[in-house]
Parts: structure tokens; sequence; C-alpha cells
């Protein structure tokens, strides 16, 4: 007894440098992650991710305590060190996207060398979610715009038809005829894109336990943030023609995409939740 005694003050002593250990290793990763979500938009929702991870990680402590706490050095370690050679590698690099991407791997070593594998099962959802923390590589966002603004006005241009609205396009140019529309990097829906696709994440690991039906409602957010611009462009084209060439540019194009994007969610709510229901 007095053996066990004295052993697990020094466990929690270990623990606790450890954890302020990996927080002083962490915390340049976490500077430079501030900084990205503040000053790119597209990343702004980068905040939230914590904030929910955290919440996942309260929300599961009554099923956290009910497994048993059996430490595992060999496993901890193991994921410890690949995490921390990740790290290393994105620091060499220069990439701050694989530094991030590095931080669930290292917390989960961290978990199962002082918690046990049990626990650290409880927490792999909050630990995973945190990937989406990682902004994409350098050089993602001018490769993944262009297509997706082409892809966007060809649609636009065939919803427009389709509604009966004379319509021509040459290549990014919408020409209608009181107004043309430029489908500019702005208008590539890729800020909402991201957005639902950390969105979708969260609903499919929050409600779904089979994989093929986390990986439909993960489509299901993507498909309705592109869907959102699609619209978004089409309907913008209508007020123009409708209210002049001002309702592109103003108040009425800023509504209008607000709308859009409210509006998509209803169709992705509704799949989320026909999936819980027949799961």
């Amino acid at each position: 007894m007095r053996a066990l005694v004295g052993r697990r003050p020094r466990v929690e002593l270990g623990g606790a440098v450890l954890v302020a250990a990996l927080g002083v290793l962490y915390a340049p990763v976490l500077r430079a992650l501030a900084a990205r979500w503040a000053e790119v938009p597209y990343y702004s929702y980068g905040f939230l991710v914590p904030v929910f991870s955290l919440y996942l990680a309260w929300d599961a402590r009554h099923e956290l305590a009910r497994r048993p706490l059996v430490p595992s050095p060999v496993g901890g370690l193991g994921l410890l060190a690949a995490g921390l050679v990740v790290r290393a590698a994105g620091a060499l690099g220069g990439s701050l996207t694989i530094q991030t991407l590095s931080l669930p791997l290292v917390a989960a070593g961290a978990l199962v060398l002082l918690l046990g594998r049990a626990r650290a099962r409880v927490l792999a959802f909050p630990l995973g979610f945190l990937a989406c923390m990682a902004p994409l590589p350098d050089g993602a966002v001018p490769a993944l715009s262009r297509p997706l603004q082409h892809l966007a006005a060809g649609v636009g241009e065939w919803i427009l038809w389709f509604v009966g609205v004379p319509v021509s396009r040459e290549g990014l140019y919408l020409a209608l005829p009181s107004v043309t529309l430029h489908i500019t990097e702005a208008c590539n829906g890729l800020r909402f894109l991201l957005a639902m696709l950390v969105v979708g994440v969260a609903f499919a690991g929050m409600t779904q336990t089979a994989w093929r039906r986390r990986a439909l409602v993960v489509a299901g957010a993507l498909a309705a943030a592109l869907v959102a611009n699609w619209l978004r462009i089409a309907g913008t084209g209508m007020l123009a023609e409708l209210y002049g060439h001002e309702a592109a540019t103003g108040t009425a194009h800023l509504v209008w995409g607000k709308l859009v994007y409210a509006g998509m969610l209803v169709p992705f709510a509704m799949l989320v939740v026909a999936l819980k229901r027949s799961s």
C-alpha cells in the first residue's frame, strides 16, 4: 500500500510535466494558427474548432470516468514519438498544416500514456476533430479557387438559362441583358465550403456511428455548400435584371447571399435527422 500511495503522486507529477512540455512545444504553432484564422477569411471558423473539441470532451466525462485507468507506456510513447516526428517534419518544411495535424496525434499519445487506451478511445473523436484546425497547404487556395470559379460560372449560366434569363458565358464572365457578372475569387464559394466541411465532420461524428453514414453526412454538407454558391450567383444575376446592376454589388447582393447560405442549412439538417432516425 505504501508503494502504491507513493507512486501516484509521481505519475501525476510526470503527467503535469509532460503536458507543460507539450504546451511549450506547441505554443508557437497555436500562435501561428490564431494569426492565420484572424487574417485569412477562409479559416475564420478555426477559432471554434478547439472550443467544440473541449465541449465534446466535457460531454464525454461520465463515459470517461466509467473506463478503467490503465496507463499504457508503450503504446503512448509510440504515438507520442510519431506525432513529434510529424511536428518536426512540419517545422523543417515550414508547413503550418503538417505541424497542426501532428497535434491530435501527439495529444492521443499523451492520453494513452497517462490514461490508457480505454479512456483515450472515448476521446478519439474530440482529438481527431482538432485536425480541422489545420489550414490548407500553401498554394491550395489558388489551385482550388480557379476550378470552383469556372464551375460556378457554368452552373450559374445553366440556372439562369433554365429560368428564362438570356445569358451567355465567356470564361468567368456571365453576360446578361443589363449587366455582366464577373465570377471573381470572392465568388468561388470556398469559404463556405470549408466551413461546411467542418460542420459536416462535426455532425457526422456526433450523430452517426457507421462510416458510410458519416461519409454521407460530410458529402451532404459539401453538396449544400456548392449548391448554395451556385444559387447565390444565379440569384445575383436575376436580382440585377429585376432591380438594376446595383443589386449585384450592394446590400441586396449581401443579404441574398446570407439567405441562400442559411437556407441550404435546412436540407442538410434534414439529411442529418433522417440518417439519425434510421440508424
